[in-house]
């Protein structure tokens, strides 16, 4: 806040910090400072109780995502926030929760702001071609039983820009609005779709989405490429199947590959 003479005071900093007051969510941990919420989350898993447990914070310092990356967070601008789950499913159907969890957090942001981002199979939301929120699922399980799935959600909301090779892959709610966002508003409005489409899923199973999925996701209809698996598979991506694999048609042949497994890569790189 500024002083001028004869003319008052001045609002310059419009940082967004969170108050923890603000957050309408039952079974709350909200921190001021942690490394990640997923591990926080993961912490709090071998509790009691902890079931949709939602681990909120204003600043994470080692944000984590797929494949060892990490998730780069400017301090009082994104929301970072992981649910702790204990669902009654069994460990290969882990990957369609974090579809699920896609579903969820395009359609908050989507009503909330008006854009009209996408999916990009298995676990970021995009628009205009570039990252606006990446979602990390980890759990601890046995050979027919799961202990816990931590499901981690890191939303870019105020940047103002980004640097680097982000900066031609990486936006945020502002950058595609020029509108600021309460980040209160954006975790509640996460929260409210994430439980009423988790509900659906632990009731009626992923079969329940898969329509509505393929209808958001980016994805589907173009050529495609997987990184990282025991082998890489090019062709035109069809959409996710009941299971929420992603289905490729290579040369007449109709591959399947899960979420977590593989990376996927456009072979031209940019999408519509």
């Amino acid at each position: 806040i500024i002083s001028v003479n004869n003319k008052g005071y001045k609002i310059v900093d419009d940082t967004d910090v969170l108050n923890v007051d603000e957050i309408k969510y039952d079974r709350l941990l909200f921190k001021e400072e942690v490394e990640s919420t997923n591990e926080e989350g993961k912490r709090q898993a071998v509790k009691e109780n902890c079931d949709r447990l939602l681990v909120t914070c204003n600043y994470q310092s080692k944000g984590k995502g797929r494949i060892g990356r990490s998730w780069v967070a400017e301090k009082n601008r994104g929301v970072y926030m992981s649910f702790v789950l204990k669902p009654d499913i069994m460990p290969q159907e882990i990957s369609q929760i974090t579809l699920v969890a896609g579903i969820a957090v395009m359609k908050a942001i989507n009503s909330l702001t008006g854009l009209k981002t996408k999916i990009k199979w298995p676990n970021d939301i995009i628009i205009n071609g570039k990252k606006l929120v990446g979602i990390l699922s980890e759990m601890s399980a046995e050979m027919e039983k799961i202990n816990y799935v931590v499901v981690g959600i890191g939303i870019n909301v105020n940047e103002d820009e980004f640097e680097g090779e982000l900066k031609e892959k990486a936006t945020s709610i502002y950058i595609e609005t020029k509108r600021r966002f309460k980040r209160s508003d954006v975790i509640n409005s996460v929260a409210e779709e994430f439980n009423l489409c988790y509900d659906k899923f632990l009731e009626k199973g992923f079969s329940a989405f898969v329509e509505e999925y393929n209808e958001s996701c980016a994805n589907v209809g173009m050529r495609v490429k997987t990184v990282g698996g025991r082998e890489e598979i090019k062709g035109r991506a069809m959409g996710v199947n009941e299971k929420g694999e992603l289905v490729i048609d290579d040369e007449g042949e109709m591959k399947t590959v899960i979420g977590g497994e593989v990376s996927l890569r456009l072979e031209n790189n940019k999408y519509i």
